[in-house]
């Protein structure tokens, strides 16, 4: 009996705390990639687990980062062995972190600056919770990221690019 009322007891005192369990969710997401000729954006539906848009948008991230090198169909958006893409998620806005190495390897092609962006902005963007992105180059906003996108806009999603 009194070990029922220590158990009781510290269950009691751990909801106070305010410890709860983390509840990891199926999220179905669209992860963008583009065309081997880079004219357009290539739609992946995956399922992510995470436990909210900020897990969510990492993944999202890394998946991004690490390309689809075993598909034909698919060219690489984010040059390999560059230090990798941040992101905060805060009151519907994802704001990425991309380092000036990233930007400095990456070609200088307006249509693959274009469909770079766009395929972090739509892919982010399916996650439900995120509705704009914001860019940033180590920590600090920038004028543009190679000479054809303002930078320092608030970005939506744009399935037509």
């Amino acid at each position: 009996m009194r070990k029922w009322l220590i158990l009781a007891g510290l269950l009691s005192f751990i909801g106070l705390l305010g410890v709860r369990a983390v509840r990891v969710e199926e999220m179905p997401v669209s992860i963008y990639f583009v065309d081997r000729a880079m004219l357009r954006l290539i739609e992946t539906k995956e399922t992510v687990k995470a436990t909210g848009p900020q897990q969510a948008a990492q993944k999202i991230l890394k998946e991004i980062e690490a390309g689809r090198d075993n598909n034909p169909k698919i060219l690489r958006l984010i040059p390999k062995d560059v230090k990798p893409m941040q992101v905060t998620v805060r009151d519907g806005i994802a704001y990425v972190n991309l380092s000036r190495e990233l930007v400095e390897e990456h070609s200088g092609a307006r249509s693959h600056e274009l469909l770079t962006v766009y395929a972090i902005v739509n892919s982010l963007t399916s996650v439900d919770g995120i509705v704009n992105v914001r860019f940033t180059v180590d920590g600090k906003p920038e004028r543009d990221f190679k000479g054809f996108l303002d930078m320092r806009e608030t970005f939506i999603p744009d399935y037509y690019v």
